[in-house]
């Protein structure tokens, strides 16, 4: 839901040319339902296409052009036209498909159309003729992406900014990194240019998000980066998330804390594998015992939430290589209890890639290569040793194991509590929500009460440790959950008397009415903030 960057900038450049373009990013029936309503206004549709849309883009434009009522053109891009022909022509149906970066080759197609006329445009596939994928190098002097031409815009926190086109990594699975030309970064002045100018129209709290996976590729200018995101921050309310290399922040650690520093509150890394073998076999430039290191620093310097994923069912899988794996990300959950988002994904053998080129030498066997067989849900592929129904099972244990791990450190008290509440501030100020809170701790009505009132209310509201002297005896005693959500039979007879009574009186005079001393009111309220029942304001 991060919306379309690409289709973003692309609009914001038609705009910039007279056009009045709009740009949208959803589900496949409400394009339909959109693009219905809006019919008799349009001169063209132009349609975003990738491995997982291809079938969708090439019906609906199918039905579009069956349609006689509709006298606007369609036209076709984005990065699955990289490994299209002529032949797609007519399974696509398009008025054109141009392959490429379209900032300059799309504004040249629909202004020829205005004027009546055709022009040859850069990568636009012809009868006859295929031409090379269009990449540009220069990205300085195009428009900036334009969040409010999506249709009924209205701000949300998350805010995507891509740094650099492009991968120097040639990891074996990766599209990006299979197909790129070459590793195309902008410069770091043009980047912040871009956030500030963005940020100048923003209304509340945003969540940066940095989609390129090579944030962190080039140290000179990530510094740079750095010391501009730290001088924004003093201006604008936001936080941030990239993609880092486990290998080169594993040999560069000091990194990390700047990172930090600067605003960054979740990264991603590549773990793929906890088998060293199958790391090797992707050209990953990394082994199991980088992530390692650089789960140690995150965990040590306080990120908040790392990410990472796993391929099941990949190269050179067996039941040995899947228990290497599932040990692995479960030695790094025991590391870094509270922090780590791991996921999972099966193989997919997107075009231009090693393992969709040539999968034997990856002992693995395509049994489904237009995944038509899968929403990415289900493997399309099998390896040497393991059939499809063993590599689906052996996703379903693996996640098994990993939800068993994270309940168990959150049931035996091992997360801190300083790093729920962050999960929480974070939630529910910038619209991040990570594993452990999205399936542990948002799922408890109490805590989720307990932490959105001590986030409204920051400043105001304080927990027990957090009082200090004096404090501890005129704060009032605040119940946060209703009474609904209390569990009134697992508390004795005077917590339940402190909550009845919560909201009159301050520690002290709570004391008094009970007749307990200071140090026992100390020790039933200490219990009940640690089940994220009371809370504690200023006396007014």
């Amino acid at each position: 839901m991060i919306g379309n960057l690409g289709v973003l900038t692309l609009a914001a450049q038609l705009n910039a040319g007279g056009f009045d373009a709009k740009a949208y990013t959803g589900i496949t029936t409400d394009v339909v339902k959109t693009i219905g309503g809006m019919k008799d206004r349009l001169f063209a549709v132009c349609f975003y296409c990738d491995f997982d849309n291809q079938s969708a883009v090439a019906a609906i434009i199918n039905d579009l052009k069956k349609d006689a009522g509709n006298a606007f053109y369609v036209v076709l891009g984005g990065p699955h036209t990289l490994h299209m022909t002529e032949r797609d022509l007519e399974k696509y149906g398009a008025d054109a498909i141009i392959k490429g970066e379209g900032e300059e080759s799309l504004p040249a197609w629909l202004g020829a159309r205005i004027l009546g006329e055709t022009a040859a445009v850069p990568g636009e596939i012809l009868p006859h003729e295929n031409p090379e994928y269009v990449y540009l190098e220069d990205f300085s002097h195009y428009q900036l992406p334009q969040d409010e031409a999506v249709p009924d815009y209205s701000e949300r926190p998350l805010m995507s900014v891509i740094t650099a086109r492009g991968c120097p990594y040639r990891c074996a699975f990766c599209f990006e990194g299979g197909n790129s030309k070459n590793l195309r970064m902008r410069a770091a002045d043009d980047v912040l240019f871009e956030i500030e100018t963005r940020l100048q129209k923003s209304r509340g709290p945003r969540y940066l998000f940095f989609c390129d996976d090579t944030f962190t590729a080039n140290p000179q200018r990530l510094e740079k980066l750095l010391a501009g995101l730290r001088r924004l921050r003093k201006k604008h309310d936001f936080v941030w998330f990239c993609e880092g290399h486990p290998g080169f922040l594993s040999q560069r650690p000091e990194l990390i804390k700047e990172m930090l520093e600067s605003g960054m509150v979740r990264m991603q890394i590549g773990m793929e594998s906890g088998a060293d073998s199958v790391l090797q076999a992707y050209g990953k430039q990394a082994v199991p015992e980088d992530v390692k290191n650089v789960v140690d620093t995150c965990y040590r310097e306080g990120l908040p939430q790392l990410a990472g994923n796993f391929i099941i069912g990949g190269a050179f899988e067996t039941p040995h290589t899947l228990e290497a794996t599932t040990r692995f990300a479960l030695d790094l959950l025991e590391r870094a209890p509270g922090m780590l988002d791991l996921s999972t994904t099966f193989l997919t053998p997107l075009p231009g890639t090693l393992i969709s080129g040539d999968p034997g030498r990856f002992d693995i066997v395509l049994e489904d290569r237009d995944c038509l067989t899968s929403m990415e849900d289900f493997p399309v592929n099998r390896t040497r040793e393991l059939s499809l129904p063993e590599i689906c099972r052996a996703r379903s244990a693996f996640l098994t194991r990993v939800s068993n791990t994270m309940k168990e450190q959150f049931r035996n008290g091992r997360i801190p509590e300083r790093r729920i509440r962050r999960d929480f501030e974070l939630a529910f100020r910038y619209g991040i929500a990570a594993g452990y809170l999205k399936f542990i701790y948002g799922r408890n009505p109490v805590m989720v009460s307990y932490y959105r009132k001590l986030t409204e209310y920051r400043g105001l509201l304080k927990e027990w440790e957090e009082l200090e002297g004096a404090q501890k005896e005129r704060y009032v005693i605040q119940r946060i959950p209703d009474f609904s959500q209390v569990n009134f039979e697992s508390l004795n007879g005077m917590e339940s008397e402190i909550l009845l009574d919560a909201g009159l009186y301050s520690v002290d005079e709570m004391a008094k009415k009970l007749a307990v001393s200071a140090e026992e009111m100390a020790v039933y309220l200490e219990g009940l903030s640690r089940r994220h029942l009371v809370l504690f304001s200023p006396c007014l």
